[in-house]
């Protein structure tokens, strides 16, 4: 999978519970794709955050 992120985004933000059902999708992907994603955008900020019984959220942050 190759996915190169800029332009106008500026950031990913990613939130997710490390052991509940509903985020064992984006637990999933984080797996299976977020050492490549990161090899083509090494400068890129991806930000997972792991916390205790939140609904998983991806947020991304646009300039201005």
């Amino acid at each position: 999978m190759s996915l190169r992120l800029g332009g106008a985004l500026r950031e990913l933000r990613i939130h997710l519970c490390q052991t509940s059902k509903q985020s064992e999708g984006v637990r999933e992907f984080i797996k299976n794709n977020y050492v490549n994603i990161k090899k083509e955008n090494p400068n890129f900020p991806i930000l997972i955050r792991e916390c205790s019984g939140v609904q998983p959220r991806v947020w991304a942050r646009y300039g201005k």
